[in-house]
């Protein structure tokens, strides 16, 4: 038997080991300061910058005023059913489940099936573990494409063999017959998702309001918990005060649900000022502040798409808030922390009177003679101040509903097919031949030319041989006008005359002159309010540096051919032919400020320059435009209106069109007036498309016009005429 003996550990190994031990310990104690001390800071900030989101709030829009202070744009509160999806994360639902199911197979199936929502519900409380049939007599087609769906759902994942089990789904029998069956008694226990429950209660609140639940789908949740999780889900916008009633009524015990009020844009006018104000939309998304920072969400405020609201947007649109928001481990809300409120926009008020725009917008409408009475009319009136260059208004006929336009696609796709272009803003975009609205110009090019012209005469026939060709006058069918001098020739609209003049003087004194009166160049409507007011060298519409011969002159000299002019462009030579020779660059904003509580700073009138032209010549045409209205021989002797002299001139100016596979003659009907004669108050360009003539077309409509000007103003008694 052996005997064990112990042996007595060293006394310096007993040293060595516990100096390890406790050197050990040291360094353990002297990291853990490390991180809880000196590097706290680093892990707070990373704990900040993962949890804490910054959201953009965008701002009120600002209004815009017409000249007396009435609100033509304006931002109302939009009042939407917002679902918070953080609230509905821990509920374990069947019927969710099987609504979640019955998506996802409606999304393969590409019908909707054929039970109800309260269909659902009544199967799981009666009958909870029997199959659901969702789909029935399924033809052929659907049969294929949702087995073949279903095949491609079900497949095996990447180095599997074994197929994918979707609960609630036979994996051997998607069909049984001709239907889908659900087996809802798989679902009872199955985990629900967020989208799930999410698409419960939108469904449930359709319900018990009636709201249409179409709008909100399945995948609608899936993208907004994807994308915007801590941010409530709209799911019906712009309800009325009734459905809000409604929804207080029935679904305000509902968890995760509630009112959220966005800004929408209001246009009181509607169509009236619909080309002119222009329309919004909804915002593109900003994912970075004017500071820099990042934006993780952007609550999507309004922006300009055209028109004033697109042209200054930037002061209409205001400053953004921002809201930092916690957010927990799943990403959803958690709490706010810090709210910058947004500022408010600042506000436009225009030259434009409503008043006068709405009659402009009545004479637009006003068929004559010989239109189609099945279409609309298609036209645009523009008036301004000849004395200051003031736009007092400016329609286009056919126009739209501002405030449908972006928010109803139905109405979108109508207005975008629409044949007739009513989102086409004619007053300023479109171009025309003049016509012989151009003539007074071309006469004032020859006159300061040839200072001696005007007396001269020339004898109309009904037509003229130009370079083998004959051109004939508008009243080549009865013989002529005669002979005629200068004043003659305007009041009648002699084309042969013109064609005469044109031939002795040549195309550059015309064309100098064309180009003083602003054809072919930028109006200049839309000027940057923070700029000083400038001439801008920016060429719009035609005018032809030259002529590229004879028969081509003479066809400029009558505004056909090459040359374009909007009718924005016509208002304004129109203008300083009234006012003695200035011409005027036109002023639509009067006033603007930055702020609500802001004074309003004036945009002032600018002249663009003093046209060079003998004033006698002035006259002279000024007297022929006299003579087209008030003459007893006039070409627009039915634009008169009995107490106010009135000047003007015609133009019938020609084009062709394809219609049906045939090519049309067509006119497009013309007019520029001014009145009173003596002291000119407003200048008048009028364009009807597809007319008859200036004066059968426009003639009466501008009277009918001038005449609620007038009685408006005070010039005239109501009744008087």
């Amino acid at each position: 038997m052996r005997v064990r003996r112990t042996k007595e550990a060293s006394l310096s190994v007993i040293w060595t080991v516990s100096v390890l031990i406790l050197l050990g310990m040291g360094v353990l104690a002297a990291e853990l300061w490390t991180l809880q001390v000196p590097r706290k800071s680093g892990f707070v900030a990373d704990f900040v910058q993962q949890s804490v989101r910054r959201v953009r709030l965008p701002a009120v829009r600002g209004r815009i005023y017409d000249t007396r202070g009435a609100c033509l744009a304006d931002s109302v509160p939009s009042y939407c059913i917002a679902i918070y999806t953080e609230e509905l994360r821990a509920q374990r639902s069947k019927v969710a489940n099987t609504l979640e199911l019955l998506h996802e197979v409606w999304t393969r199936v590409g019908i909707p099936p054929d039970i109800t929502y309260r269909d659902v519900r009544k199967h799981l409380l009666l009958f909870p573990d029997e199959p659901l049939v969702a789909w029935k007599n399924l033809d052929d087609k659907t049969i294929a494409r949702w087995r073949a769906k279903f095949e491609e759902w079900t497949a095996p994942p990447e180095g599997s063999r074994r197929r994918k089990q979707i609960p609630g789904l036979d994996l051997g029998h998607p069909v049984r017959g001709r239907s889908i069956v659900l087996l809802t008694g798989e679902l009872q226990e199955s985990r629900t998702t967020t989208a799930a429950n999410t698409l419960e209660l939108v469904y449930e609140i359709a319900a018990r309001t009636g709201l249409p639940r179409e709008s909100v789908t399945l995948q609608n949740i899936k993208d907004h918990i994807f994308a915007r999780r801590p941010l409530p889900l709209l799911a019906w916008k712009n309800i009325s005060p009734r459905e809000m009633a409604c929804w207080a009524d029935t679904c305000s015990d509902l968890a995760g649900t509630g009112i959220y009020c966005q800004a929408d844009r209001s246009y009181p006018e509607g169509e009236r000022f619909a080309h002119l104000i222009g329309y919004t939309g909804r915002a593109d998304t900003i994912d970075k502040g004017e500071d820099g920072e990042r934006i993780h969400f952007d609550m999507h405020g309004l922006e300009g798409k055209t028109g004033l609201e697109n042209r200054y947007n930037k002061l209409l649109d205001g400053a953004p808030g921002y809201q930092l928001v916690r957010i927990d481990a799943s990403g959803f809300h958690y709490r706010d922390l810090q709210t910058q409120p947004p500022q408010p926009g600042g506000e436009l008020q225009l030259t434009v009177d409503a008043n006068i725009q709405r009659f402009a917008v009545e004479a637009l409408a006003m068929r004559q003679a010989g239109e189609d009475p099945n279409a609309p009319v298609c036209g645009a009136v523009v008036v301004l101040d000849p004395n200051n260059g003031d736009v007092l208004a400016m329609a286009s006929s056919p126009s739209f509903d501002p405030g449908r336009y972006l928010g109803d696609a139905g109405y979108f796709k109508a207005i975008q097919t629409n044949p007739f272009r009513p989102a086409f803003p004619r007053t300023i975009f479109g171009q025309y031949p003049p016509g012989s609205t151009f003539k007074p110009i071309v006469s004032l090019g020859v006159l300061k030319d040839q200072p001696g012209y005007g007396p001269v005469r020339h004898t109309c026939q009904g037509s003229l041989k130009v370079s083998r060709r004959t051109m004939n006058c508008w009243v080549h069918r009865s013989g002529g006008h005669g002979e005629i001098d200068l004043r003659g020739a305007l009041m009648h609209s002699c084309n042969v005359y013109m064609f005469e003049m044109a031939q002795e003087a040549g195309y550059e004194p015309i064309h100098d002159m064309a180009e003083q009166f602003g054809i072919g160049q930028y109006a200049g409507l839309f000027p940057d309010l923070e700029e000083e007011p400038a001439k801008k060298a920016v060429k719009y519409g035609n005018l032809p540096d030259s002529s590229r011969n004879t028969i081509d002159l003479c066809n400029m000299s009558i505004g056909q051919g090459a040359i374009t002019a909007s009718p924005l462009q016509m208002a304004m030579a129109v203008a300083a032919i009234a006012n003695g020779g200035t011409l005027y660059r036109p002023r639509l904003v009067k006033k603007w400020r930055t702020a609500p509580d802001e004074e309003y700073r004036t945009n002032p009138s600018f002249a663009n320059h003093r046209i060079n032209v003998p004033m006698d010549a002035l006259e002279l045409v000024r007297g022929g435009m006299f003579d087209v209205v008030q003459h007893p021989n006039g070409t627009a002797r039915s634009a008169r209106v009995s107490g106010v002299d009135i000047a003007g001139k015609t133009g019938s100016a020609q084009y062709k069109e394809r219609v049906n596979g045939e090519v049309e003659k067509r006119v497009h009907a013309w007019m520029i007036s001014y009145a009173p004669f003596d002291f000119p108050r407003y200048a008048v360009a009028f364009v009807v498309e597809n007319g008859n003539s200036g004066g059968k077309t426009i003639g009466p409509r501008l009277s009918a016009l001038y005449r609620k000007i007038f009685e408006y103003d005070g010039t005239l008694k109501k009744g008087e005429i």
